[in-house]
């Protein structure tokens, strides 16, 4: 008790209470004094020369003077963690915290049987609790998600109830690429709020988990504050890293390569719709990005969900050089004025220039970096001639079978290693395609109460199979929609015949049979369907028949598409009267 209210007079009756649960004998006066006694020969014994408990009425007092109190240590600490912090001083702040915390042996008070002292023991484990949560939130500030994933299982299983510590175990996970292990957090702390006290988790819980689901950008590692190294903007505006990245070792291995190689690069890379172009770009910055001193430029050209605009070519030279310091009373409202301001900057510098989304080379020639030193990579499901035989290009496929069973495995967990043959199984009905595993994972981590196999049988039936692949906000059906919308009329109509098709590879003779199509005018639209990835080109020795397959799932939305044309034809027909056996019948004809 004294020991609590250092500096504070503690009544006799006050101990009295504390020593014996309200309930003090008569001679508990006496038995308070001898112990104080024999606690001030204690105390000369260790060498302490003044008097550290003094009598004053109407108790006792405990003198810290130039002694150390912990619990007046740590709160010492954690006041002026408190103040580092309010003055940004983080890492100082963290400090602070961890020496604060670096003074508890265990439970405070945890010998000690008395109802007053075990409430100040309950007091005190609280405010130690918030001190730890306070001081994660600044090493998470920090990006050290990985070094606070141990100690905060620990914590959570001592305290599953508390939801701010559960909140900051589950952003430790997903920052360092352990999502369904998040996710798994939450699902066991959502069971223990509902058995232990009929509840649902609180909002903190709530959001984060759906924030965790949707990849919010606000919930991604924060990128480590880097010193300038000379009085220039080094723009680093670029997307978070992907979470679970999988595969691409080739790619990434040629991307390196170009990155080393002497005087302006450029890099091309094309694919299907969520085939992983813009990840792969972003997964490589993030890999690369130190190395470019200059800093790395960002700009989305919607090709993906928008036909490109006369504007965009400003509007990107604008948007890189505001990236680059550029303020908006001096920025440039003429396209040639801008280019000359943007290339000026860009000459000296060792930077990475990244393009996503592209529709045409006309949108993005002007910022193409000028410098001997800078790399510029492309995104865009349109094979841009213009960089086709002067970049280093990239066509995508789909990863292969073990880096797509990874990746489901990474993002499951232990679900996944628990149901081996029906994630493989997953990972083909997926079409080893990574936009479609991670909708199928984000679907599995949602359902906690499914099996792999119960959504694999879901997709098993390829006329539904794409109303399966979608959650939330991710719709694979509607990313294949907006590739489909861009194309030509007459393009389109082919895509949709070749929907009628059973097979995904066919040879040009075997379509223009079936479908009895001018060979010279089905193969310009074929060629046109592959120029934008929604049919791949089969290299063969037979150059006079030439071949083609469909990218994964592309098939099933052809063949999609062609039985709602059909149905909706059917609809439009007028109904005829059709006499059978003298008796009427009334139905379509065929």
């Amino acid at each position: 008790m004294l020991l609590l209210n250092a500096d504070r007079v503690v009544s006799i009756d006050r101990i009295s209470e504390a020593v014996w649960n309200g309930h003090p004998p008569a001679t508990a006066r006496t038995q308070v004094a001898i112990c104080v006694a024999e606690l001030r020969k204690a105390f000369r014994a260790a060498g302490f020369r003044d008097d550290v408990l003094l009598t004053s009425s109407p108790g006792y007092l405990l003198r810290r003077a130039e002694h150390e109190v912990d619990l007046l240590s740590f709160r010492a600490k954690v006041a002026e963690a408190r103040e580092l912090t309010h003055r940004g001083e983080i890492v100082r702040a963290t400090e602070r915290y961890d020496e604060a915390l670096a003074l508890w042996r265990g439970r405070a008070l945890c010998d000690i049987s008395s109802a007053v002292v075990e409430l100040e023991a309950e007091r005190l484990e609280e405010q130690k609790l918030a001190v730890q949560e306070e001081r994660t939130a600044l090493h998470l500030q920090l990006g050290r998600h990985r070094e606070l994933i141990s100690e905060l299982t620990a914590l959570v299983a001592e305290k599953p109830l508390r939801e701010q510590t559960r909140a900051q175990l589950m952003l430790a996970q997903y920052r360092a690429g352990r999502r369904a292990e998040a996710m798994e957090t939450f699902r066991q702390g959502r069971q223990h709020f509902i058995e232990e006290i009929g509840l649902e988790p609180g909002p903190i819980l709530q959001e984060l988990h759906e924030a965790i689901l949707n990849d919010d950008p606000a919930i991604q590692a924060p990128t480590r504050p880097r010193p300038p190294t000379r009085p220039v903007t080094r723009p680093n505006t670029f997307p978070a890293d992907v979470v679970s990245f999988h595969g691409r070792a080739a790619e990434i291995a040629a991307l390196d390569e170009l990155a080393d190689a002497p005087g302006p690069t450029v890099a091309l890379i094309t694919g299907c719709t969520g085939i992983g172009k813009s990840a792969l770009t972003v997964h490589w910055a993030h890999r690369k990005a130190e190395e470019f001193t200059g800093g790395v430029l960002y700009a989305n050209l919607h090709a993906c969900c928008r036909e490109p605009q006369e504007s965009d070519a400003l509007e990107t030279v604008q948007q890189f050089l505001r990236q680059l310091g550029t303020t908006a009373s001096d920025l440039p409202d003429d396209l040639d004025t801008a280019t000359a301001l943007y290339q000026d900057l860009m000459r000296e510098r060792r930077a990475l220039v990244l393009l996503d989304n592209v529709a045409t080379y006309q949108q993005i020639h002007r910022v193409l970096p000028p410098g001997p030193r800078s790399t510029a990579v492309v995104t865009s499901q349109n094979q841009i001639t213009e960089l086709v035989g002067t970049a280093l290009w990239l066509r995508l496929r789909p990863v292969r079978d073990q880096e797509a069973v990874e990746l489901l495995t990474e993002l499951l967990g232990d679900r996944a290693r628990a149901e081996p043959r029906a994630t493989a199984e997953l990972a083909e009905l997926c079409g080893r395609l990574p936009a479609a595993l991670r909708i199928a994972a984000n679907k599995l981590i949602a359902k906690p109460h499914w099996t792999v196999q119960r959504l694999v049988n879901r997709l098993a039936e390829p006329r539904t199979r794409l109303d399966h692949l979608e959650h939330g906000g991710e719709r694979l059906r509607s990313r294949m929609h907006a590739s489909y919308q861009r194309l030509s009329p007459d393009v389109a109509r082919m895509f949709r015949l070749l929907g009628r098709l059973d097979t995904s590879e066919f040879g040009l003779h075997d379509v223009c049979a079936l479908l009895r199509l001018d060979p010279n005018e089905a193969e310009r639209l074929i060629e046109s369907l592959v120029d934008v990835h929604l049919l791949d080109g089969v290299p063969g020795p037979d150059t006079e028949d030439l071949r083609y397959r469909f990218p994964p799932l592309l098939r099933t939305f052809a063949a999609e598409l062609n039985h709602n044309e059909v149905r909706a034809a059917e609809a439009a027909r007028p109904p005829r009267l059709v006499g059978r056996s003298a008796k009427a019948e009334l139905r379509f004809a065929t």
